[in-house]
């Protein structure tokens, strides 16, 4: 009988001791991508790439994020697929100059123009309000990640965002930080360049870029060019505004015409929004790449 009741001292002791030891963490939010975990989410002021989970070369973006009244500023659409949220649970109303963000969690609405944010149809006053510029929306990254269920920080020097998950220690984002840096470098080292529709065109190019209002972009590899060249400036361009992967299949078919003898079967790929047409008949000196919107 005595160690019996020992035995139930001995768990009421436990009860009590075992939660001050083991103090409970804060509340973790789980945020998803494609049913992947986001570890975390790194953008920098400048380069038109972010990374998620560590993983380069990261998502690139037509646009890169700025900063204006001291916040960090996203294009809406990107912002939200690197925090998790399908383009399916990302829209705009146009009457109302709003952007909706559907999470797991909460569901954030923005106005352009107006420093707050709606989250779950509760309101709160923010120091910043939504910007359009050149007809596209961005959103300050802070309060929509926040809103998400992350945890943000800014880096002055290295003018970075990181965001991760709340409740969890922040990841080690240092190799990110690196590349992304290397990144902006390498834009800020080449000033002969210019932008046309969005996209980045070297100044003094080979390619032939006829003007076109039926197109976004109308490009001509010309064969009695430096094709070298040519494709270098063909990949800076299209990179600029699509994802490498995409890219990379485009300028490989390109490069399957050796000579005017040779034809090239319309080919055709879809992405970002845009349809890229690439075709050229046996005879012609020069391959068409046109870039329409869809």
């Amino acid at each position: 009988m005595k160690k019996f009741i020992a035995f139930v001292l001995f768990l009421a002791v436990a009860v009590i001791v075992v939660p001050w030891l083991h103090p409970a963490k804060a509340e973790q939010v789980d945020v998803y991508q494609d049913n992947q975990l986001v570890k975390s989410v790194v953008f920098k002021i400048g380069v038109p790439e972010y990374v998620v989970n560590g993983q380069t070369p990261g998502t690139k973006m037509d646009v890169a994020p700025f900063v204006e009244n001291d916040r960090t500023f996203v294009p809406v659409r990107f912002l939200g697929n690197a925090l998790g949220i399908s383009n399916d649970n990302i829209t705009w109303d146009n009457n109302t100059q709003t952007a909706t963000i559907k999470g797991t969690k909460a569901t954030l609405q923005m106005t352009i123009g107006k420093a707050q944010v709606v989250s779950n149809g509760q309101a709160k006053v923010i120091d910043v309000a939504p910007i359009l510029k050149s007809d596209r929306t961005f959103l300050p990254a802070r309060y929509v990640a926040e809103g998400l269920g992350y945890q943000v920080i800014w880096d002055e020097v290295t003018q970075t965002v990181v965001c991760w998950p709340a409740g969890e220690d922040k990841p080690d984002v240092s190799a990110v930080v690196d590349y992304l840096v290397e990144k902006n470098h390498e834009t800020q080292t080449t000033t002969d360049y210019t932008d046309i529709n969005g996209y980045r065109v070297p100044l003094e190019t080979d390619l032939y870029i006829p003007e076109s209002t039926t197109v976004d972009m109308s490009l001509l590899v010309l064969l009695y060019k430096p094709l070298d060249k040519q494709y270098q400036d063909l990949n800076t361009m299209l990179n600029s505004k699509f994802d490498s992967e995409t890219v990379d299949e485009i300028i490989e078919y390109v490069k399957q015409k050796k000579d005017w003898k040779q034809g090239l079967q319309r080919k055709k790929w879809t992405t970002n929004g845009y349809t890229i047409d690439v075709v050229s008949g046996a005879g012609d000196d020069g391959i068409q790449v046109l870039v329409k919107k869809q």
